[in-house]
Formats: structure tokens, C-alpha cells, sequence
């Protein structure tokens, strides 16, 4: 039976209890606020695969050395409009957000930025980046690369990564688009959450170990890619295009047996809007696209036709009001990790 999500949280509370488990698993103080405001930024808008489920996982990298408590962040190479950073396995939100913020400086005066960050970890959702960009009037564009955790297309096998991309441009009156989407049919994360919460997978997302497709999330163990190979190809192609050009690649060490440990590789790419038309402008135009859009018909299994981000802005508009839904698993398992940093867990009353 699903599970029902009974359980219901204030965000600043969630937010507060993130952020001290962090800190006491070694994270600094900005940078545990930092990466406990991203997980609650993805439950707030509806990406709960992607938000406090996440914390034992990432208290498992963290014990494993896997992930740096204390990361020695730097810039290997820059020119004009590019940057190489070395993430020194930071909290990939740390490293992430220097990039980001490294991309956006570059496109001020190149007008554009091309930042590639290497020897990360898992980032969160994307999306949480490139508005960063928006914010500054710019197109901000993100992508991540891993080991391999998702069938290639063809292949019974992992092979490739469920690389996603999220890309991100400013509307008018906070009409911003912002797509983040995997490459994969469905993310890791997404299992994870249906494992939490009781539910089965889509048909012909996830695959066994063995290759055989199942809807049963406690047997899926490979992501089948979006769209066959149109994901796959993705994803490659992600690779090459930050990997690979920085001397640092994941797929190609692991497939070969030759490397084993958790790592990431990331893009992020700002694009100075003023240097092709004035920012207002896009907006007014970004924004009466998005009008013509919304007055399409819809297919009557939906209530309305839906831009990028709007889902989540609607999710994060109710959850502000009525606090974040989790999953009885994910509460308990937040429980454990919390008593055993001996941290009183918020009341629910």
C-alpha cells in the first residue's frame, strides 16, 4: 500500500534540522546552511527525490571520505570567459555554487561564462542553479556527469550516467522558465522515493541487476535512459563536453574496473543577456511566448498546459502555507540519523 504523507514539517524547521545535522557531521556552519537549503529547496517546490531523503546518503559519503567535510576548493585555469575548478569532493552544492557564481562574474564582461567544475559530489536539483543565474538578468545553464548508473541504450548494463541539465531564463513579473530534467526515464532519486513511500515504478523505466524491466523499486537497480537513445546520447555527449574537456573522466575508468569511488563533474554556463538585447526586452518577449503557450487546449487528462518550473512553483506556494508532506521512512530515518548526533528532532505538534 502507499505510503500516506502524513507527516508535515514547517520548512524553516526541516531547514533548521538539515542544517544542524551537518554541522555536526563536520560540515562548517555556511556550508552545512548552504547544503541543508538546497535539500529544502527541492521539497519545497516538489523534488522530494532530491531533498532530505538525501541526508543519509550524503552522511554516508561523508564517512566514507567520499565526500570532503573540509574542502580545499580551487581554480586550476581560467581565461576571460572560463574557468577549470578543482571541487576537492566538496559538498557538490559547494562547489557547484562557486561555479555558478565564478560563471556568472565571466559573463559580466565576456558575456559568457563557461565554468567546469571537477572532483565533485551529488549536486541536487539543478534548477537551484541556474536561477541563481536568472536573479542577475542572465540565462544560466547547469549540467552534471557521474560514473555510470544508467543503461546505455541497447545495453542490459550500466554504461552511461543519468546526467541531468537544467536550463533557466528570466520572464517577466517572475515569469522565469526553468527546465531541470535527468536524461534518464526516471532518476535514482525517484526510486529512492518510491521505495520511501510505497509506490511502484512506471513501466519501462528501471531495469534489474540482471537486465530484466521491473516496476518494483526495491529491484530496480538501472534507470532506463529518457527517450532511448536520445538519453543516452545525452548523457554521452555531457561527458565529453565537461569531463572529458577537462582531463577528468568517469565513465571511461569505471567501465574499464579501473575506479570505484563516488565523484562528479559539473557545468555551469551564464549568459549575459544585455550583450544581445536589453534584459527587459527578453523578459517582455520570454513572457508573451509563455502567454500564447498557456492559452493552448489541453488534453483532457490535464487540467491546464504547464511551462517549465511552474509545477514547482505552485508546489512551492501551497508548501510554504501548509509545511513540506515526508514519508513515515524518511522521518524514521532522519530520527536515527539525528539520535545518533544526539539532536532532538522538531515537534510535530
Amino acid at each position: 500500500m502507499p505510503t500516506i504523507l502524513s507527516i508535515k514539517l514547517p520548512s524553516k524547521n526541516l531547514l533548521s534540522l538539515a542544517q544542524e545535522i551537518f554541522e555536526r557531521s563536520g560540515l562548517s556552519g555556511d556550508h552545512a546552511q548552504k547544503q541543508a537549503e538546497i535539500l529544502v529547496w527541492a521539497n519545497l517546490r516538489g523534488i522530494d527525490s532530491h531533498g532530505v531523503l538525501r541526508i543519509p546518503r550524503y552522511l554516508d559519503l561523508l564517512q566514507n571520505k567520499e565526500m570532503n567535510a573540509k574542502p580545499n576548493i580551487s581554480i586550476v585555469n581560467e581565461t576571460a570567459a572560463s574557468t577549470v575548478i578543482d571541487g576537492d569532493q566538496a559538498p557538490g552544492v559547494i562547489a557547484m555554487r562557486f561555479g555558478m557564481e565564478q560563471a556568472i562574474n565571466k559573463a559580466k564582461s565576456a558575456g559568457i561564462g563557461w565554468t567546469l567544475i571537477g572532483k565533485t559530489t551529488h549536486s541536487g536539483p539543478l534548477g537551484y542553479y541556474t536561477q541563481i543565474a536568472i536573479k542577475k538578468d542572465m540565462i544560466g545553464i547547469a549540467i552534471m556527469t557521474s560514473r555510470p548508473n544508467m543503461a546505455y541504450h541497447g545495453s542490459k548494463t550500466a554504461g552511461i550516467a543519468t546526467s541531468p541539465i537544467s536550463i533557466g531564463v528570466p520572464g517577466g513579473s517572475d515569469g522565469s522558465l526553468i527546465l531541470d530534467m535527468s536524461t534518464s526515464a526516471i532518476t535514482r532519486g525517484k526510486i529512492k522515493e518510491a521505495i520511501a513511500r510505497g509506490l511502484s515504478l512506471p513501466e519501462n523505466t528501471a531495469i534489474t541487476d540482471s537486465g530484466e524491466p521491473t516496476t518494483d523499486p526495491t529491484l530496480a537497480k538501472i534507470p532506463m535512459p529518457l527517450g532511448g537513445p536520445k538519453g543516452s546520447g545525452l548523457s554521452l555527449m555531457f561527458e565529453t563536453l565537461t569531463s572529458l574537456l577537462m582531463g577528468l573522466p568517469l565513465l571511461e575508468p569505471a567501465l574499464a574496473g579501473r575506479e570505484k569511488k563516488h565523484s562528479q563533474n559539473g557545468l555551469a554556463i551564464a549568459i549575459n543577456i544585455n550583450d544581445f538585447i536589453t534584459a527587459q526586452k527578453y523578459k517582455d518577449l520570454v513572457t508573451a511566448l509563455s502567454i500564447q503557450l498557456k492559452k493552448l487546449p489541453a488534453l483532457d487528462t490535464y487540467n491546464s498546459v504547464l511551462l517549465p518550473g511552474e509545477s514547482g512553483q505552485r508546489t512551492l506556494e501551497e508548501r510554504q502555507k501548509n509545511g513540506i508532506p515526508l514519508p513515515d521512512k524518511t522521518w524514521q530515518e532522519l530520527s536515527l540519523v539525528a539520535n545518533k548526533l544526539n539532536i532532538t528532532m522538531p515537534n510535530l505538534s
